[in-house]
């Protein structure tokens, strides 16, 4: 039993040295795989891309393999081919989609940035543009001057009171929703809420980025993304939306990261997202080092790009710095990253109990069979979300025993707001 038992796990370490070579070759650090690849393999490639929503990207990888004479079974690759095609048409619906969201908001006076997803495809080299895992859109709003809004009065016309910030945001989108003759889809979240859908496509409208379950690191984070909103809302793309500098990236994404890693899990697609959000901000670090040796420098519209000395004491200011260190190890292990990239000394042991939280329950917690449904069995769900807690004090004491408190004051908050 015991001899069995090593053998399987030689057989899992094993599987996931193919599932991480197949991940190398797609990103470019990698020509082949070091082993043969049967049917069998195949099919557990597949259904790792699916389970780490990465099928586009997993499909460049088949391409490649292709070429050096590595043949994928003709039903695998056939169906594999029309899921990343989907994906490149759902891409360009999204793109065109932000691009029409971004419009919209201006028009009626808010000013927007794109976050995460489509945010990131500008990231990626153009041959995986394309093949990222789209979802639903995420929009930064800010509303920095008064706007008026039509609101509810039981009258024969509607009358219009003026808002400002995040009220306003929030005034807004219960407004869209009025227009289409709906009432507000779900509770306000702390820092975002659900707006009409875009021709079927979910949008997320955040006031706040991201935030933390520490209320100290949280008001720093908040404090932090306020100095920077304007540069990032101003950073338009030619993709007709704007999208966050990359040293606001950098920091905005750990803390998405580190709060889903506590909260329910992570998949390799935000993973990969991270790795070329750093080889980006790395490739502009050292352009801006030129052009200062030339008296120039700029990052968006004029500001600095951070340096790796910054973006590190940023993080630790957030109370992240375990966390980016788990990720490092990540990046390295599953993408082969440099560390010409890295932001800090990768942590091995938080980074390998990151990768197997990632490789057990996929992207989000999606495949996680533990999790009950938060709607339909509330208190077990309650119950899984204090063992994980509980779990996670180890590694995160701070942010993990945060959790609870931060759950029960927003219960009170949306009681006392009304939301």
């Amino acid at each position: 039993m015991e001899g069995a038992a090593v053998h399987q796990g030689q057989v899992y370490v094993g599987m996931e040295k193919q599932f991480f070579e197949f991940l190398q070759v797609a990103v470019g650090n990698r020509k082949s795989l070091s082993v043969g690849i049967t049917d069998e393999d195949w099919l557990r490639l597949f259904e790792f891309c699916k389970k780490q929503a990465l099928i586009g990207v997993g499909f460049t990888a088949l391409e490649h393999l292709h070429t050096m004479g590595v043949e994928c079974p003709l039903d695998i690759g056939m169906k594999w081919m029309a899921m990343a095609l989907n994906i490149e048409r759902q891409n360009d619906k999204r793109n065109q989609q932000c691009a029409e969201l971004t419009r919209r908001y201006k028009h009626d006076g808010l000013s927007t940035c794109i976050l995460k997803g489509q945010g990131n495809l500008l990231n990626y080299p153009e041959y995986l543009r394309k093949r990222r895992q789209c979802g639903d859109i995420d929009v930064w709003t800010v509303c920095k001057n008064d706007i008026p809004i039509a609101v509810q009065t039981g009258k024969d016309k509607a009358e219009y009171v003026e808002y400002h910030g995040r009220k306003a945001v929030i005034e807004y989108v219960k407004q869209l929703y009025r227009l289409e003759g709906k009432e507000l889809a779900s509770a306000l979240s702390y820092h975002h809420l659900d707006a009409p859908n875009m021709d079927g496509t979910p949008v997320e409208v955040h006031y706040r980025p991201a935030h933390l379950y520490s209320p100290w690191r949280n008001w720093r984070l908040q404090r932090w993304f306020k100095c920077h909103e304007e540069e990032c809302m101003m950073n338009m793309t030619q993709m007709g939306f704007a999208v966050p500098t990359t040293s606001v990236n950098v920091v905005f994404q750990m803390a998405h990261m580190y709060k889903h890693y506590i909260d329910g899990g992570l998949g390799l697609r935000q993973l990969m997202d991270y790795y070329y959000v750093l080889r980006v901000w790395h490739n502009d670090v050292m352009e801006c080092k030129d052009l200062q040796s030339q008296g120039m420098w700029c990052e968006g519209l004029g500001t600095p790009v951070m340096s790796n000395s910054d973006i590190i004491s940023v993080v630790r200011s957030f109370g992240m710095t375990k966390f980016a260190a788990a990720v490092m190890y990540v990046l390295h292990k599953v993408f082969d990253m440099s560390s010409h990239y890295y932001i800090c000394e990768p942590n091995e042991k938080e980074g390998k109990k990151l990768l197997a939280d990632i490789m057990n329950i996929g992207n989000f917690g999606h495949y996680n069979s533990k999790k009950p449904n938060m709607y339909q069995h509330r208190l077990k769900y309650h119950i899984w979300k204090f063992k994980r807690m509980f779990l996670f004090a180890i590694s995160y004491p701070e942010e993990a025993l945060c959790e609870p408190v931060f759950r029960v004051w927003r219960k009170v908050w949306r009681k006392v707001n009304d939301y």
